[in-house]
């Protein structure tokens, strides 16, 4: 009896994979919200937010059949990047996991559809039991953001104008005053200039008349004769 319980529950379980297998797959992918949308034989099963390519790196629309699956890939392109449970679609072009799970939402990556590690593994498995069932379809418009370079350029130009303006303004030739504290040059000023008349009068002295020697006989014979 027990037996024939096991035999049953075996039969229903592989009954079950094989009308998962043998179901469409519809993973359906709109850059204007970022999100992806899979369907399993029109049965809506998930959302989820992904990254399309950035400024510079567009994510082509279309519909597109699943070229191949890697389990664990590495972009050759970018610097061996991890790109798990990647499955190409066009090219280069994959649906695979990522590692900057805080940017997904927004538009990021070099053109490839990038999902949470989690969601990428589950795809990955669904796509990998029925490939030949599976349909991607890229609709809608990537949303407009400035290349990450430009804006970083723009934040240091405006960052460094203020400073650079006051050197200038500091920086002009010949007004260069030295800072005197209120009372200080006045104090200075005027032993300087007493000093230098001072100078003055002691290079032109004055000429002063000789004295006559003293003579006591013409004093005396002034005196005989009032007499």
């Amino acid at each position: 009896m027990r037996a024939f319980h096991c035999a049953a529950a075996l039969l229903v379980g592989l009954f079950l994979w094989t009308a998962e297998a043998a179901a469409s797959i519809v993973v359906r992918v709109d850059k204007t919200s970022q999100t992806m949308r899979v369907v399993v034989d029109g049965e809506h099963r998930y959302t989820w937010a992904v990254s399309t390519g950035r400024a510079g790196y567009n994510t082509p629309n279309g519909s597109y059949r699943p070229q191949r699956l890697e389990r664990n890939w590495r972009s050759r392109k970018y610097g061996m990047a991890p790109m798990p449970h990647s499955i190409f679609f066009r090219g280069g072009y994959a649906i695979h996991g990522t590692n900057m799970v805080g940017r997904l939402g927004r538009v990021d990556s070099h053109g490839c559809i990038r999902l949470a590690p989690g969601n990428a593994r589950t795809l990955f498995d669904m796509v990998a039991r029925q490939r030949g069932a599976t349909r991607i379809v890229i609709e809608g418009t990537s949303p407009r953001q400035a290349p990450p370079a430009l804006v970083a350029s723009r934040a240091g130009r405006s960052a460094a104008a203020a400073p650079r303006t006051a050197q200038m303004r500091l920086a002009q030739p010949g007004r260069q005053v030295a800072a005197v504290p209120a009372g200080t040059r006045s104090a200075q000023a005027a032993p300087r200039s007493s000093g230098i008349r001072f100078a003055t009068r002691a290079a032109a002295p004055q000429a002063v008349a000789p004295v006559a020697p003293r003579n006591d006989n013409r004093h005396f014979l002034e005196w005989y004769l009032r007499r």
